[in-house]
């Protein structure tokens, strides 16, 4: 076995190497994009901060949300990346009271504009690289606990951490290609339903005229099971598959009906209810299953027990048979993956500032960011890496180490010798570099 090194001398003098030589992938495919000049022509009422114009100060921050940079002011670690200042044209990085500045200064027209120039560049790549024709959605909330007195923050129902002051944002994805669709952030007290149908009429109005509202179909847990809900998607004439509230009467239906048994041991069945106030009577779909031996696997079910059976209640407007009801509705998991995705891999759990406008702008921008990556993802990466995480994709194309160096009129950015993802990456930089937006 060597000793190593026996002598070593230490120099600060490189003045072109970053930790995040992998960037240029997302940079190449934001040119060809033309983020940058659709943020200077459509976010017009942004404020020039020190000597930085307002779309410089957009890109950095999604960036900075890509890399995984927690918080602000944690974006130090940038000022030396010589190689990552060039690849953006910078030659110095925005400190950081420069970018609370500019988060700071931002009005409610500039977030309506950012929001409106996501949806533009969604309905761009929408058949992107092939065309659709029925989309899922599928609606979720989540509790974002918040440390300090934020505005907007409010103590509401948090099982795991009871008197803790959250936000409570509202998620929409489109559950095929698992992009995002639509986002409101809201205080901690908002329940799951509050503003649902608003933002039901929101994510209905960024569906392309061409797709039929008979292929449109939601997915929903038991928050949003309500009278105004339910009859507003059923005049839209649009699917849907939402979890039942388990009032008693609807505990009494469901286990007293009758159920067809299926090959795999598992029993389904349908019966008509109509909850108090509700217009009409409703479809419920019914499945059970003998309690699983497994106390683990017993306790993760989301299902409530009689006898030997748990249950899974549904309320749903498709003329399926009710097995495909169930599976139709089990790949809603996926929007717990999204989500986890945001609050780890993204900074959405590190709300930055003590403001809600700010923090608005924040979730929009971070929103924007995840929407990037999945473009990136779809267009740029072999189809099997499209459900990897941000986390997945940073650590294999974005945080590479990396110098950049000129021969002759050429740049040249070296990357390690014995990186194992040579072929993807060269294959997805020459795809970011071909791929064009589609008029």
């Amino acid at each position: 076995m060597h000793k190593g090194l026996k002598s070593l001398e230490i120099r600060f003098s490189e003045p072109h190497l970053t930790h995040y030589g992998g960037m240029v992938l997302i940079h190449r495919f934001c040119n060809r994009l033309g983020l940058r000049r659709m943020i200077q022509r459509q976010v017009s009422s942004f404020e020039h901060v020190g000597d930085y114009d307002p779309a410089t100060l957009l890109l950095v921050f999604l960036y900075a949300i890509i890399m995984g940079l927690k918080r602000v002011h944690k974006t130090e670690i940038l000022q030396y990346n010589g190689a990552f200042l060039k690849l953006l044209g910078l030659h110095r990085f925005p400190d950081r009271s420069t970018l609370r500045r500019f988060l700071k200064r931002l009005q409610p027209q500039s977030i309506r504009q950012i929001v409106t120039l996501h949806d533009r560049l969604r309905h761009l790549l929408f058949r992107s690289p092939g065309s659709r024709t029925s989309l899922v959605f599928d609606l979720d909330s989540v509790v974002l606990v918040v440390y300090g007195r934020k505005q907007g923050a409010q103590v509401g129902y948090n099982p795991k951490k009871p008197g803790r002051r959250s936000y409570h944002p509202l998620l929409a994805f489109e559950a095929r290609h698992q992009e995002f669709w639509h986002g409101s952030l809201r205080p901690g007290k908002a329940a799951s339903a509050t503003g649902a149908v608003p933002f039901i009429k929101r994510c209905l109005a960024k569906v392309p005229k061409d797709i039929a509202r008979s292929r449109i179909r939601f997915r929903a847990d038991s928050g949003f099971c309500s009278r105004r809900i339910v009859e507003f998607l059923d005049a839209e004439r649009v699917g849907y598959v939402i979890v039942a509230r388990l009032y008693p009467p609807i505990k009494k239906l469901a286990c007293g009906g009758r159920f067809e048994k299926l090959e795999n041991g598992w029993e389904v069945g349908t019966f008509q209810f109509q909850p108090p106030h509700w217009l009409k009577p409703h479809r419920y779909v019914v499945v059970r299953r003998p309690i699983p031996e497994d106390p683990i696997e017993a306790k993760q079910l989301n299902l409530f027990q009689h006898g030997n059976y748990v249950y899974h209640v549904s309320v749903s407007n498709l003329a399926l048979h009710p097995w495909r009801i169930w599976r139709f509705y089990s790949g809603r998991a996926i929007i717990e993956k999204n989500i986890r995705e945001l609050i780890y891999d993204y900074p959405l759990g590190d709300i930055p500032t003590q403001d809600w406008i700010p923090n608005v702008a924040f979730f929009h921008i971070l929103l924007l960011a995840y929407d990037i990556v999945h473009w990136f993802k779809r267009l740029c990466l072999p189809r099997e890496y499209l459900h990897l995480t941000l986390d997945t994709i940073r650590s294999m194309f974005l945080a590479i180490p990396a110098r950049l160096t000129k021969q002759g009129s050429r740049n040249v950015l070296c990357l390690p010798k014995d990186y194992p993802h040579q072929g993807q990456f060269r294959a997805a930089f020459s795809k970011a570099g071909r791929w064009r937006v589609p008029k």
